[in-house]
């Protein structure tokens, strides 16, 4: 029953809370764009969000007051486009995603409901060869029932997913540069994580549902023969590589930004000053000025207004040493950024950046501060407690004191380094719980920080080139990327 008031379709509260999200990706074709549209509207499902892509068009794409338009000011290709659609359609919190060209679109009612209640999390619209007598023979069928049917490859018209799958191997792959091919790798993607029972199906029956212009040969491509040829020759020894291998990795479908992070964690007591820290935007301002080539972000469990120039990001307040917490909310923070890239992590009262540190990083290696002393030092001795500490220590009493106030690397290596200081941590405490240990809570980082640095072995990098002579106020600064203290 359709139910209709006023001009607008009411649909039952289940149907009407899986979010849609539709997102047409165009680049200089405004007559077909329009038609998109136009057909778009007469089957749109309720309360479904329409994105238009416009991939630098001259002039910019036209669109209607209800539809929402995301532009590229210069020509990115297909794979910065589809992924500018997912981006637009996640965040918005779509559940269920469709991306089409702006050359198809929907012929009938509900043509999006075989898709989303396929327990499948990614279909496409196929068809297994031109309509006309032109022949390309370049697909089979796998296999086929009364609700899907599985091809031995994909194309591109319109891509459906589960958000779920999005989440798990991410995008379109940057790889693949403008692109071709990039749609059947996030389709083996999803396949070989487990998720899909095809990589390359569609519903029964969709030629009724959806209509292609490339199916029947009515349009010119986008991309002129010649660029679409030289990317397919390119692109198809990344692909063919990758086709058999099994691989599922995650691909950033975000733009992916370089960050320093720094923590302003004032709920509790500082361990070493026996104080509060104030919840004081100024304190970190030097901090904030210097950065360049990055974005900044403050972590902050009480703070309310960010440093000039900062990403504030609020935290929870922990009732545990703030030099902890603050390697657990890095570690939360990176694990649902996918967007960054190459990660600092710093102090945010003591330390600047001199110069930008980003083109001269090598991939793999993990940046760390030090110190002009050894793990030897009294200080550390007196403030790590317990067998572990008092045995990593000992081991390495003749090394140099690596500091917990700079630590840089790829997003995922960050990530895994923060989160074996809270794996140390945690251990520890549980053992005292278990009365494994006697000894009395340990409060600073330095020593958890050691542990993990000296878990990546000969991955770690420190010294002049990364921060001047510590607590000198700027010895080496004609090399190095940091002042620290």
């Amino acid at each position: 029953m359709n139910v209709e008031i006023d001009g607008v379709k009411y649909v039952p509260a289940g149907q009407a809370s899986s979010r849609i999200g539709i997102a047409i990706t165009t680049h200089n074709r405004p007559d077909v764009l329009k038609r998109a549209i136009d057909q778009h509207m007469k089957h749109l499902p309720v309360g479904a969000l329409v994105v238009v892509i416009d991939d630098g068009s001259k002039p910019s794409a036209s669109v209607p007051d209800d539809v929402r338009l995301i532009r590229h000011e210069s020509s990115l290709g297909i794979v910065a486009s589809k992924n500018a659609s997912l981006t637009a359609l996640m965040d918005d919190g779509c559940e269920h995603i469709f991306l089409w060209d702006d050359d198809a679109w929907p012929i009938a009612d509900n043509w999006h409901l075989p898709y989303i209640e396929s327990p499948e999390p990614h279909l496409a619209y196929q068809f297994l060869d031109l309509a006309g007598p032109r022949k390309i023979n370049d697909m089979a069928v796998l296999y086929r029932d009364d609700k899907h049917i599985a091809y031995t490859g994909q194309r591109g018209v319109m891509l459906y997913y589960h958000r779920s799958s999005i989440e798990k191997v991410g995008g379109f792959d940057p790889v693949y540069g403008r692109g071709m091919y990039e749609h059947p790798d996030l389709a083996l993607r999803i396949y070989n994580a487990g998720l899909s029972t095809w990589a390359f199906a569609d519903v029964a029956g969709s030629e009724k549902l959806i209509h292609s212009m490339d199916e029947y040969e009515e349009v010119a491509r986008s991309i002129p023969r010649p660029e679409r040829e030289s990317l397919a020759k390119t692109n198809a020894r990344i692909y063919s590589a990758r086709r058999d291998s099994g691989y599922s990795g995650y691909a950033p479908y975000r733009q992916q930004y370089d960050v320093v992070i720094t923590s302003l964690l004032t709920s509790q007591p500082d361990p070493q000053r026996k104080v509060k820290m104030a919840a004081d935007a100024a304190l970190l301002q030097v901090w904030a000025s210097s950065i360049r080539g990055a974005k900044a972000i403050v972590l902050a469990d009480e703070l309310t207004t960010a440093p000039e120039g900062v990403t504030l990001h609020s935290v929870p307040a922990l009732n545990m040493s703030p030099y902890f917490a603050r390697w657990l909310h890095i570690y939360q923070h990176l694990r649902a950024h996918h967007e960054y890239r190459v990660v600092w992590c710093t102090d945010g009262t003591d330390v600047e950046m001199l110069r930008e540190p980003w083109a001269e990083m090598e991939a793999g290696k993990i940046y760390v501060g030090s110190e002009h002393k050894t793990y030897a030092e009294e200080w550390m001795k007196a403030n790590h407690h317990g067998k572990a500490y008092s045995e990593f220590l000992e081991q390495h009493r003749d090394e140099q004191l690596l500091n917990a106030g700079l630590l840089g690397g790829s997003r995922e290596d960050v990530m895994e380094f923060a989160h074996r200081i809270v794996r140390q941590h945690y251990l520890i405490e549980s053992h005292r719980f278990w009365k494994m240990e006697s000894a009395p809570a340990t409060l600073v980082d330095m020593g958890a920080f050691g542990m993990a640095a000296k878990s990546f072995g000969d991955r770690i990098v420190t010294g002049p080139r990364i921060h001047t002579i510590f607590k000198t106020d700027g010895i080496g600064k004609e090399l190095a990327y940091w002042k620290h203290k």
